[in-house]
């Protein structure tokens, strides 16, 4: 084998490898994508958690809700654990499909596994219940897909995400 054909034979090799190469990334990449897209589709109401346990500054998760879908005026159920924030309060935030947030209060009776909540037609974008200030920005609740959670004071990510459909 002479020099010439040596050289195109590397070349041939390099070429082969970058190809080998650049094509595990792109599946790496996809799997990436997917590996993503799985998680995100964990905010279903299909994977929620059967179980959880209560602890002291546990991470709050929901295990189900009472109903998934409703209309304004829905009095609703959070069933889980850890949902106990500042001064054993008890409340779960909803948002909607731009991402923006309203408070929802729990009722009487709510505790740090069951948090009793009305879907008002319009809510507040922030916790005002210690400031004494009051709400400058309202969530008004219409027909659409929602997620609600629950985030006790100091869990600025929260519980797991439930879907709730407003009709």
């Amino acid at each position: 084998m002479n020099q010439k054909n040596f050289v195109s034979l590397v070349f041939v090799v390099v070429v082969l490898i970058l190809i080998v190469g650049a094509g595990y990334f792109v599946v790496q990449n996809n799997s990436n994508k997917q590996a993503l897209q799985s998680a995100q589709n964990t905010e279903s109401n299909l994977d929620l958690p059967t179980t959880c346990k209560d602890e002291e500054e546990g991470t709050p998760i929901i295990t189900s809700l009472s109903s998934y879908s409703g209309a304004v005026g829905t009095k609703l159920e959070i069933n889980g654990c850890n949902f106990t924030g500042f001064e054993g309060d008890k409340n779960a935030w909803i948002e909607n499909a731009n991402s923006v947030k309203g408070i929802l209060y729990g009722e009487e009776g709510s505790t740090s596994k069951n948090i009793k909540i009305t879907l008002e037609s319009s809510l507040c974008q922030k916790d005002t219940s210690y400031s004494g200030l009051s709400c400058d920005a309202k969530l008004d609740l219409t027909s659409g897909v929602y997620k609600i959670y629950v985030a006790p004071w100091g869990w600025e990510k929260g519980s797991n995400k439930v879907i709730f459909t407003i009709k």
